[in-house]
């Protein structure tokens, strides 16, 4: 990336950048634009000016004086960061980088976010080096760090003890004044493509509770959820975490004002953890919400998140809703289908149309994987690790 294009005042602005030490400290990052050029294609030439007065005008918005943002080539803006230090630079220019890739993508962008940290601005070319833009911040050591950095997060397989498998009874009072027992648990996310883990999720076990008509029986399942949370994102704080946690909550909690401002309120103590590990995932929306209630939702909750997935159990659910917002991903929870393998296979072509990030929860094992990866699966969580027969009739397209 080459710098000798510059005018005068753009390279005025690069001088104070460097004489402030600001490279050496991390906080100099270059957002790349270079998903909307691909996706206009010829017709980048006509669109790019709007492209970068939007880009100017999200970067003058959200970052304050004496930050610095110019642009240094068609797709390359570069922010300097002084108003925060270097890991809120980072989520500052991911967010700004990835709202622009939505708006002009028309889709969820998050795994087009393509973000750099500029190591050295001195002589014709940027010295970079490509970062995770959604990495949870590095664990701060009592200890002297070698070389100078933190040292790095553990995998969660060493916790002690692990993250994954474990598990938690509440029990919630119905309607009816009885008490049931919800299970709570939490499993693995594997990424199909690279057959790794790539987040956790927290499984709820609801088949005991009246889902279909008690709003105050769910508040409570929720808050049951957030009380097995908070605990795992204290040991994150302590351990180091490296992956994202999944957590399911119900779309009636979070849509009305109390319960949402309960729900924020009772993740106060581990806010910035939240924002940095949870993917909130939004559990039973249906088709008598009215038009507009999901993007209100949305926009209550979206600023206390890492990113959100929707769950979704009909194509034509799944069509309103991504109208409404730009997912980053949908999730498909086998065990509450009702038409088998067939349906699952509709939900899975369906959903590729919407996203790239598809998640498929609920089945017994992973002896399918390879026939959900052709279909456009890029995720599942399953209820055990073990095998399984194949899922009959599920195909590929």
């Amino acid at each position: 990336m080459s710098l000798t294009a510059l005018g005068h005042k753009r390279q005025d602005q690069l001088d104070r950048v460097i004489e402030a030490g600001l490279p050496e400290q991390g906080r100099v990052f270059a957002l790349s634009l270079e998903p909307i050029r691909n996706s206009l294609g010829p017709r980048w030439a006509g669109k790019r000016d709007q492209v970068w007065d939007a880009a100017e005008r999200a970067l003058a918005r959200r970052l304050p004086p004496p930050d610095v943002y110019l642009r240094i080539d068609e797709t390359t803006f570069l922010t300097a960061i002084v108003s925060v230090d270097s890991y809120e630079a980072q989520v500052l220019c991911s967010e700004v980088l990835r709202d622009l890739l939505t708006f002009f993508l028309g889709r969820s962008a998050d795994e087009d976010v393509v973000l750099t940290r500029v190591a050295s601005l001195d002589g014709p070319n940027l010295v970079c080096e490509r970062i995770d833009p959604f990495a949870p911040r590095p664990v701060q050591s009592s200890a002297p760090a070698v070389g100078g950095r933190a040292p790095a997060p553990r995998d969660p397989s060493a916790w002690k003890p692990p993250l994954a498998g474990r598990r938690h009874t509440a029990q919630v009072a119905t309607r009816a004044g009885t008490l049931i027992d919800i299970e709570l648990e939490v499993v693995p996310v594997w990424r199909l493509d690279q057959g790794t883990i790539s987040a956790f999720r927290i499984v709820r076990d609801l088949r005991q509770a009246e889902l279909n008509d008690n709003q105050s029986e769910l508040e409570m399942i929720d808050r049951a959820t957030l009380d097995f949370l908070l605990p795992l994102l204290e040991d994150y704080r302590r351990e180091g975490g490296v992956f994202a946690l999944v957590v399911p909550l119900s779309f009636s909690t979070l849509s009305a004002a109390r319960p949402r401002i309960a729900v924020l309120d009772r993740c106060a103590p581990v806010a910035d953890l939240m924002r940095q590990v949870v993917i909130l995932e939004i559990d039973g929306l249906d088709a008598g919400v009215p038009s507009g209630r999901l993007s209100e939702t949305v926009a209550m909750v979206r600023p206390f998140f890492r990113s959100l997935l929707l769950q979704v159990g009909s194509k034509a659910l799944l069509a309103r809703a991504m109208r409404e917002h730009p997912f980053s991903g949908l999730t498909i929870d086998v065990p509450r289908l009702t038409g088998g393998a067939a349906e699952l296979a509709t939900l899975i072509r369906a959903a590729r149309k919407c996203t790239r990030n598809l998640m498929v929860l609920g089945l017994p094992g992973r002896s399918n994987d390879e026939a959900l990866r052709a279909g456009g699966v890029s995720h599942v969580s399953c209820q055990d690790e073990g095998p399984a027969p194949p899922t009959p009739g599920l195909t590929a397209g």
